[in-house]
């Protein structure tokens, strides 16, 4: 291998182990690389956990359903010891004495109340407290791009953002938009027949507070999933190299992502710049275009759009073109590269 590749391969990996400590240092700490900047901080980072596991419930707004197991007491009476019943397939519970109770569809201070009125035949004035100890009937599942897709088990009237912080939060490469699949029942019908309605979410107004209602009220068995971000890299001999989450525009052309990155270096050479471009066909290698933002810069040649995925490299004035492969490499893995909005 010549000098010069070798020494442009050096700097490449350089330049991609660079990044990813920053990258590692930067979850670790929980710490922005641009303190003063708001829009350079990991998106799921500008999100306050809050897991649900730990918040109240309000049992007057809990509904119950079939799976949630509650516990039932009643002050003085030694043989109601609050052993948790489940909540049957039918939507009953089965309790000492009064038999099976109808609990399905009740709050839980609704059927504490029904159980006071059937407790009144066997004790006088009883004092019945009725808590959920698991809650299973209200499911919600967390899909893509959050650190932590799991099922959710709601505790009462909860927003969208409670349940992506209960999963661990936004990835930092986690997209624009979130698609909430919802069943629908028909009117009259308890089961859905296959029948789903889709919402889609701007994650943006909910961020930026331009509008709170996008923090919509979950609802159990519903689907949300988070895509990952449409992305341009930017990556070279730039101020802010790395990737540029392209969904926050409708189209991104060379001089806007090298504006997002930071603008070139006095030592980037401006007319070696490449563009690679994902395959259509998985498996194939990227497509090189050559770029002169020399030219570009000058208004001699047109300013080029980028496409998802495309790596924008700005080499420096004594690199060749031997990391190339390298940096397509570590875009399609998704490692070695700092996000940024």
């Amino acid at each position: 291998m010549r000098k010069g590749s070798q020494s442009a391969l050096h700097t490449v990996s350089v330049m991609l182990v660079s990044l990813t400590f920053a990258v590692t240092a930067m979850a670790q700490t929980g710490t922005s690389m641009s303190s003063q900047d708001l829009s350079s901080v990991p998106i799921g980072q500008r999100l306050a956990a809050s897991p649900l596991a730990h918040l109240p419930v309000d049992p007057g707004n809990y509904v119950l359903g079939a799976g949630d197991m509650v516990s039932v007491r009643i002050f003085g009476a030694n043989d109601m010891t609050g052993q948790p019943v489940e909540v049957d397939g039918n939507g009953k519970l089965n309790l000492p004495m009064v038999g099976e109770v109808p609990a399905a569809g009740l709050t839980v201070l609704a059927l504490q109340s029904e159980l006071t009125k059937r407790y009144a035949y066997y004790f006088k004035q009883p004092q019945v407290n009725v808590t959920v100890t698991n809650y299973r009937s209200q499911p919600v599942t967390v899909l893509g791009a959050v650190n932590a897709p799991h099922v959710v088990d709601l505790r009462g009237p909860t927003r969208l953002m409670d349940v992506i912080s209960d999963a661990g939060g936004l990835m930092p490469d986690a997209g624009d938009r979130i698609m909430i699949t919802r069943p629908v029942a028909s009117p009259g019908e308890t089961a859905t027949n296959g029948k789903f309605q889709t919402q889609v979410i701007d994650l943006g107004k909910i961020i930026n507070g331009t509008d709170p209602n996008a923090n919509v009220l979950i609802h159990a068995h519903d689907l949300i999933t988070v895509p990952k971000a449409h992305m341009v890299y930017v990556v070279g001999d730039v101020t802010k190299p790395g990737g540029y989450v392209l969904d926050s525009f409708d189209s991104l052309t060379v001089l806007q992502a090298i504006a997002l990155a930071g603008g070139t270096t006095s030592t980037s050479a401006m007319s070696r710049c490449r563009i690679l471009r994902a395959p259509a066909k998985q498996g194939a290698q990227r497509a090189e275009t050559k770029v002169n933002l020399k030219k570009i810069m000058d208004d001699k040649s047109p300013d080029l759009s980028l496409h998802a995925d495309d790596i924008l490299f700005i080499p420096n004035s004594s690199s060749k073109n031997a990391g190339l492969h390298a940096l397509a490499l570590a875009a399609n893995i998704g490692t070695g590269f700092a996000i940024w909005r």
